[in-house]
């Protein structure tokens, strides 16, 4: 069964880095020994992304990564009823690049929190970095842990 993982992005030059980021979110839920899992990936510019970060957490300014879990009620029935729709992930690019922070481990770390991972409290965030070292060590992709 696949891993359905559909990549959009609001500008063209983002092109060639969601191509890379596709694979990739392909590639994740298989690592982790779970199947017929979809998610979307939204490329955004920095604008976009401090839209976003404003309305959703408060914070009036661009930021890296956001996710967003679909709940309970399945929001792709396009994807089949045997694949379960996990949200939605939003990367900044540019804001990434100028941070020169790793495009794949943001990935990584927002599918984790489709997941359910989060980095709330001591005991979640290692329990999540764990999870994102093993991700990266088995895809060769530098963390931000090492």
């Amino acid at each position: 069964m696949k891993n359905p993982v559909s990549v959009f992005s609001s500008r063209r030059k983002y092109g060639e880095i969601a191509l890379s980021l596709g694979k990739l979110g392909r590639k994740l839920p298989a690592i982790l020994g779970k199947r017929g899992m979809g998610f979307e990936v939204h490329l955004v510019s920095d604008p976009e992304m401090k839209a976003l970060n404003r309305r959703f957490r408060s914070k009036n300014r661009p930021t890296n990564v956001l996710s967003f879990e679909a709940g309970s009620v399945p929001a792709r029935p396009d994807l089949g009823k045997n694949v379960r729709y996990l949200g939605e992930i939003f990367l900044a690019p540019d804001h990434i690049r100028v941070k020169r922070e790793n495009p794949n481990f943001l990935l990584i770390h927002g599918f984790l929190h489709l997941l359910g991972y989060t980095h709330k409290s001591r005991r979640d965030r290692i329990k999540m970095e764990k999870v994102e070292e093993k991700l990266c060590r088995r895809l060769k992709i530098r963390s931000i842990y090492v």
